[in-house]
């Protein structure tokens, strides 16, 4: 098979495993994702069943593909090694943040799903390689005398990401017509990076804060 052949193979592949993407989140917003059946989603996509699974070996498989996709816009947004190690880590809570605030019952989908993967993490997983972005931005900062020695990424993504799913699921959590008056202000974008500014005034050095 020649080089142009394969290029155009893989191209049509993105494309389908695209189209169920999009037509399952349809799916989701018109039907609930739990009234939403495979059946459905491969009916409007024009796919067999068998090509769904090929993509997507279950129905939870679109929504961490959703997840995985918000965390690559999250790395671009973090991705300008001369900015501060602190400014760039905010973009990457923040932005994935923007993400998750652009629909809230998408939102809760994907935060039920993803609590399942941050309890038993898959070794190549999102949750694994946000750590592991995260770990080498912040080891960057220290280098630079951002923040304190002696505490380490490990430690320092445990509070962070904490603070940050604490916050997210304050947000999903209240429903539409009866949200927290404070959360009413502010987008959770702006409040994920409110409560991070908080966090990093203590992991700073002095001279940092």
């Amino acid at each position: 098979m020649t080089e142009v052949a394969v290029g155009r193979r893989e191209r049509k592949k993105n494309e389908t495993k695209r189209r169920i993407f999009v037509v399952a989140l349809e799916l989701f917003n018109e039907k609930s994702f739990e009234a939403t059946t495979v059946d459905e989603i491969t009916e409007r996509a024009d796919v067999a069943k068998g090509t769904f699974f090929n993509y997507f070996p279950r129905k939870e498989s679109i929504l961490q593909y959703l997840s995985e996709e918000w965390l690559e816009q999250a790395e671009e947004a973090a991705a300008d090694s001369h900015l501060a190690a602190a400014d760039r880590l905010i973009a990457l809570f923040g932005t994935a943040a923007a993400a998750y605030g652009e629909n809230r019952a998408l939102a809760r989908l994907v935060v039920r799903v993803s609590m399942r993967q941050m309890c038993c993490p898959e070794p190549e997983g999102a949750t694994h390689r946000l750590e592991q972005f995260f770990a080498e931005i912040y080891r960057e900062g220290q280098a630079r005398g951002e923040f304190r020695a002696e505490v380490g990424p490990h430690q320092a993504f445990g509070v962070l990401g904490a603070v940050f799913l604490g916050t997210l699921l304050w947000w999903v959590g209240a429903s539409d017509d009866a949200i927290d008056p404070v959360a009413r202000q502010l987008t959770l974008q702006e409040a994920v990076r409110r409560q991070l500014t908080i966090v990093f005034d203590g992991i700073r050095t002095r001279g940092e804060a």
